[in-house]
């Protein structure tokens, strides 16, 4: 693979593009093959068929064991990410066409500025995203890693005892209406369950982090408007008497292209705003459920080896969660910061009546922030982290609730 540019834009997005053309769901370039597209399909098809092969199974262990507090916090917890997944997949792929368009738009704004400087307002962004992406996959495999080997050892302790194949279980706790502890099924079953998890890992991830990483390029892209006016107050401080009759046309010119791509900027957060609202809803509305059941599961847990998974799976959760949120809380804080940079940096009292209104226009925009929301009732932020906490803490504090009667009815 050709070493790719620091200044490109392929460079910052390569995990997003890695991740999603392991499960085929990369934008596929019209100059690609008909065998490339169909080795596409071929994997997308098999990245569903690993979610659905834990999923189905994991839900069916939630049917037979109903009732069972414990196994139901530590069968749900994942049984929530795979539903998940499952919803995004499926919501993405309806809107592909949308995604298309959204992903070209957001290559083109990379290309705004020639001026390495200027880049550098929204490439320190783009290596954020680069840097999240591959730390929320490491985060991810990480738990993969964690069940499997908890699982392992739990079998090689058991066999070490003397309990044989009673003690042997799969990395997710599933049921295939079948017993498959017997040699050779298990070690089938725990392979492919295996080589499953750490498919659905790459999806959720490759998901995840492509839609964050969207949202923090646009973030880049507003910081560029700050650079541009803050230069544009630059120049004026340099012309000590009467700039608007030197440089008037470079003024006009530099103003008026704040206020285009400004604008740009707007029609964009609303193109990813109609694209991701219903992901983000999803998101906020399970996260909650997600850390609850956990966090639970980390409480009910008395084996090291299951404390230290589900304590891995708590964090990723609560890293995905962060992941989500941040970025939405930068974006708003971007939007807004170019207003106040009109207003701080801009000597606009030597500017004359028609320019000022070009910056009071600039200043009333920028006061209506632009972010990112879940069904319009959410917006995504650093508040939103904590409220999904609160809920978490709420939920946990019932199902603390229902084991303490469970324990007293015995």
């Amino acid at each position: 693979m050709r070493k790719l540019p620091r200044n490109s834009i392929d460079y910052y997005i390569l995990p997003n593009k890695i991740m999603c053309s392991v499960i085929g769901m990369w934008p596929s370039d019209e100059k690609r093959s008909i065998s490339s597209k169909i080795f596409a399909y071929f994997r997308f098809i098999f990245s569903l068929m690993a979610v659905f092969s834990i999923f189905v199974p994991g839900l069916l262990a939630i049917a037979v064991n109903w009732g069972d507090l414990k196994i139901l916090t530590g069968i749900g917890c994942t049984s929530m990410t795979l539903a998940q997944l499952l919803f995004k997949i499926i919501y993405l792929v309806a809107r592909r066409d949308k995604s298309y368009r959204l992903y070209k738009e957001l290559r083109s704004l990379w290309d705004s500025t020639d001026d390495p400087k200027e880049r550098k307002s929204y490439e320190d962004f783009a290596y954020s995203a680069r840097i999240y992406s591959i730390i929320f996959y490491s985060s991810a495999t990480m738990t993969v890693i964690m069940f499997t080997a908890s699982a392992a050892w739990d079998c090689i302790v058991n066999e070490h005892i003397g309990n044989g194949v009673n003690g042997r279980h799969l990395p997710i706790e599933v049921w295939y209406g079948t017993d498959v502890t017997e040699s050779p099924y298990f070690e089938i079953a725990f392979v492919c369950q295996f080589l499953a998890a750490l498919v659905c890992s790459v999806a959720i991830c490759a998901l995840d982090t492509t839609c964050v990483t969207i949202i923090l390029h646009v973030s880049g892209q507003f910081r560029l408007i700050s650079t541009w006016i803050n230069n544009i107050g630059i120049e004026i401080r340099s012309h000590s008497t009467n700039y608007v009759s030197d440089l008037s046309g470079n003024l006009g010119t530099n103003l008026i292209r704040c206020i285009r791509h400004h604008q740009r900027l707007i029609n964009v957060v609303n193109d990813v705003n109609d694209l991701l609202t219903p992901i983000i809803f999803l998101q906020l509305l399970t996260s909650g459920v997600e850390i609850c059941l956990s966090g639970f599961a980390v409480m009910s847990n008395g084996s090291s080896a299951d404390l230290l998974k589900f304590v891995s799976y708590l964090l990723s959760m609560m890293i995905q969660l962060l992941l989500w949120c941040w970025p939405g809380e930068i974006l708003v804080q971007e939007s807004e910061e170019i207003g106040y940079t009109v207003y701080l940096q801009v000597p606009w009292y030597k500017l004359s009546p028609i320019y000022r209104r070009h910056l009071l226009l600039i200043i009333l925009r920028s006061q209506k922030y632009c972010s990112i929301s879940a069904l319009t009732f959410q917006t995504l932020s650093i508040h939103t982290l904590t409220n999904v906490f609160n809920t978490a803490t709420s939920y946990f504090a019932l199902l603390c609730q229902m084991q303490e009667k469970e324990v007293s009815n015995l």
